[in-house]
């Protein structure tokens, strides 16, 4: 089958870690624009019953919250994998180059990834849960404090299995759509593509945004942060506030302005290629 696929060592998988309202939308289409990256019309969870939907198990767009259905490792059944090649295989389009995948519950599931679609590598991003959770509540009606819990179980999950992964490179939101031509340079390194992004595509991409509109590669934050109310922002400090430090992000205490939204500079990023 991986002959069909054309998985060679040259190439191999990619796979986008993130939880939901993160940027992996954006993010995936960034690189599908790509000559050497070819992606899946939709989500491989959806294209494949093999995995489990947070949808038909009551958790939707919080799915990191049932880590006994969704976080998966080595030691977990490797049947699955087998199958959702099959799933996968007629979708993606012929010839050379990486497989991309985006299915934001990937990001519970990079080791067994992993072990079972090698060579793989993983780019994770992340997002201000100010930002990400007011998403995730705003398109599932969700509690907030879910949310946060969410946000938070989610990226120590992603950066504790990432110790265990060969290849993995993780950045924020807010970093790329500052910076987008510096990362997505960091991005071909990784990767090791010959031929560079087009960086055109920057401005092109078809990004929605939180009013529905399309628009190219930019920070959606603030829109997102005034949408809370304080109250909103004390519950996501309390619940995610230890993660947000970890990950280089300041506590906001009031709607404050944009610019306190951006990580501060000591926080350490990981590579592995």
């Amino acid at each position: 089958m991986d002959r069909r696929l054309q998985v060679e060592k040259l190439y191999g998988w990619i796979f986008i870690l993130g939880v939901n309202n993160s940027g992996t939308t954006v993010l995936t289409r960034l690189l599908q624009q790509h000559p050497e990256i070819r992606g899946l019309p939709r989500e491989g969870q959806i294209l494949s019953n093999a995995f489990p939907r947070p949808r038909y198990n009551g958790v939707g767009r919080l799915w990191s919250l049932r880590p006994d259905l969704f976080h998966w490792t080595e030691a977990h059944d490797p049947a699955p994998a087998a199958r959702v090649r099959y799933d996968w295989l007629p979708h993606f389009p012929r010839g050379r180059g990486f497989l991309l995948e985006k299915s934001p519950p990937n990001t519970l599931r990079s080791r067994w990834l992993q072990r079972y679609f090698a060579p793989a590598h993983f780019l994770g991003i992340v997002r201000s849960p100010y930002a990400t959770c007011e998403g995730i509540r705003r398109r599932s009606g969700c509690d907030l404090a879910d949310a946060a819990r969410h946000w938070s179980t989610s990226m120590e999950i992603m950066l504790s299995d990432a110790e265990h992964l060969e290849r993995f490179y993780w950045f924020r939101y807010e970093d790329l759509t500052a910076e987008p031509d510096c990362y997505l340079g960091r991005i071909e390194q990784f990767l090791g593509l010959e031929t560079p992004f087009d960086r055109a595509g920057v401005t092109t991409v078809n990004a929605h945004s939180i009013d529905g509109t399309t628009t190219g590669l930019r920070n959606m934050n603030p829109k997102s942060l005034a949408r809370l109310q304080p109250d909103d922002f004390d519950t996501i400090n309390r619940i995610a506030g230890p993660t947000m430090e970890r990950l280089g992000y300041e506590q906001l205490y009031s709607p404050g302005t944009p610019e306190r939204l951006r990580p501060v500079a000591t926080a350490r990023q990981v590579v592995r290629s």
